[in-house]
């Protein structure tokens, strides 16, 4: 009787956790604790200091690929002075969580998306190795 309502338990939080409203699990989980401090869980960003991910157009792959692993520099005018505004580098992120972080983002907040393979992310780092 026991093993029943264990394998019943088991059943249940799997079924659960299948149905979840993303099947990009661990990208989820990777941008909530990297991502989402500066872009915001929902992906809007921080007006001009942090950018929004959420947009009608394709994501440029290559670049985000790029950018996440080597950080982004970028200077801004405000109010007669320069702010430096730096995303860091997360170069200790496999393809394989590049791609559900990218392709969380892109499921979660573009209406239209091509999954992103590890083989296309894969391309993608060496040539950002490439052209450094």
């Amino acid at each position: 009787m026991t093993k029943k309502i264990f394998f019943a338990i088991i059943l249940s939080a799997l079924l659960y956790y299948s149905c979840e409203n993303t099947p990009y699990v661990q990208g989820q989980f990777l941008y909530e604790n990297k991502c989402a401090n500066c872009h915001q869980s929902n992906g809007e960003g921080l007006g001009n200091l942090v950018p929004s991910l959420r947009s009608d157009k394709p994501a440029d792959i290559s670049s985000w690929v790029c950018i996440i692993t080597g950080g982004k520099k970028d200077t801004i005018a405000s109010d007669n002075s320069f702010l430096v505004r730096e995303m860091p580098a997360f170069k200790n992120l496999s393809p394989t969580e590049l791609a559900n972080i990218i392709n969380y983002v892109n499921h979660s907040f573009r209406p239209e998306f091509k999954e992103t393979t590890i083989k296309e992310i894969q391309t993608y780092v060496a040539e950002c190795v490439n052209n450094q």
